[in-house]
């Protein structure tokens, strides 16, 4: 058994205690104060210095026998605004409407658990580590003051791993390429005239024009993207109205833009916008489009992602390294990528066995909490592997 696998599992009890003591705390984006507590305390406990970053974002450093060289090492730590509905376990969310259920508690684990494996082996480390617990990834933010703050650091290379409920635990994807798709949110708000169900006439309806527009506008990836392209163009609501006689003077549509290419987007945008605004003049009402970025496209970098897999075979052998398609879900570490080249890595985490076996973002989600060492020991190896001199 590898050195790192056996000082990983040593830390499993304290790893899966700790996910838990988060996923019973659920903090949103930007409200992560006792996250960032909690964080900070780990840190001190193991003697490592560490900076705050914008609101609660922490930015901590292991310095090794060299610096003229670091590796970025990243976990997100918000929650998502979702009731959990996991009654049976012991560690549920004790706050209502909120809940850990894209895994963000087991990325800080981990990310805390590397940094102990790191920590053991500081002085035979050949750079330094710069070990970043992210603020509002769940909407789009905590990167920009993360690279500001990072900007003149002699970064070679950034990582990430998202634990996957739908890859059994056990199996690790590092595949080079496209990974997650870029993402923008938009939000139409279409202004009518409202009046008695009896007098439509009487009104101007903004209900039917928000129908055409989420109809209109579902159909556009199909009609401006090249079909060989992985793009999607949904809406998650609309909004309006409070009574069955009534029709409303207002409605609101929301939705998302996602796409690997980042013309697509530019395209679907464009082609969102045109409908909108063509749809709402026959319709006479007033519309409204805001698209606020979420991330751009995440894409591995070939050689991080050779050497990630060279690292996944080492510590768990060949049976361990999967394929996992790209997927159209986004999030914003790619944002890092301005800095240096990097990966994200998928590590299973599905086991329906011990109820791991819905997908994220659903109430739910849980995971197999032996990928929290698996993960830990990766991105330990990964930050000594890739600050190795011959890998400069």
């Amino acid at each position: 058994m590898h050195a790192l696998v056996q000082a990983s599992l040593a830390l499993a009890q304290h790893l899966t205690a700790l996910r838990r003591e988060l996923h019973m705390q659920p903090e949103l984006s930007f409200s992560e104060r006792e996250t960032a507590l909690r964080i900070r305390a780990e840190l001190d406990r193991l003697d490592i210095p560490w900076e705050a970053v914008g609101e609660y974002g922490t930015v901590a450093t292991i310095t090794g026998a060299r610096t003229d060289r670091a590796v970025l090492l990243r976990a997100d730590m918000d929650a998502l605004p979702i009731q959990e509905e996991n009654e049976a376990l012991s560690y549920r969310s004790r706050r209502a409407g909120v809940m850990h259920a894209c895994g963000h508690d087991g990325h800080v684990a981990l990310l805390l658990g590397a940094a102990e494996l790191l920590r053991q082996q500081q002085s035979s480390l050949q750079g330094v580590v710069k070990l970043c617990f992210q603020q509002a990834e769940e909407r789009g933010g905590g990167t920009a003051e993360m690279i500001a703050h990072l900007r003149d650091q002699p970064l070679v290379s950034a990582f990430a791993i998202h634990l996957w409920s739908e890859l059994q635990a056990g199996l690790i994807c590092t595949r080079s390429g496209p990974r997650m798709a870029g993402c923008d949110n938009f939000e139409i708000v279409l202004q009518g005239r409202g009046t008695h169900g009896a007098h439509p006439h009487r009104g101007i309806d903004p209900l039917l024009a928000a129908a055409a527009v989420a109809q209109e506008a579902s159909l556009l990836p199909r009609r401006e993207i090249d079909p060989t392209h992985p793009a999607v163009l949904s809406f998650g609501k609309l909004q309006s109205g409070q009574a069955g006689n009534v029709i409303p003077q207002r409605a609101e549509l929301a939705g998302s833009i996602r796409w690997a290419l980042p013309e697509d987007g530019d395209r679907l945008k464009a082609a969102l916008e045109r409908v909108v605004h063509s749809v709402a003049a026959a319709h006479r009402v007033e519309p409204s489009l805001t698209v606020r970025r979420g991330g751009g496209a995440l894409v591995n970098d070939a050689a991080d992602s050779a050497l990630a897999t060279g690292c996944v075979r080492e510590l768990y052998g060949p049976q361990a390294v999967t394929l996992f398609p790209p997927l159209m879900v986004s999030e914003n570490f790619g944002d890092f990528f301005a800095l240096c080249p990097g990966l994200m890595a998928l590590v299973g985490a599905g086991n329906e066995a011990v109820g791991a076996c819905y997908p994220h973002h659903h109430p739910r989600f849980n995971i197999d909490e032996s990928a929290l060492s698996q993960g830990a020991a990766l991105m330990a190896l990964y930050a000594i592997r890739r600050l190795a001199p011959a890998t400069a």
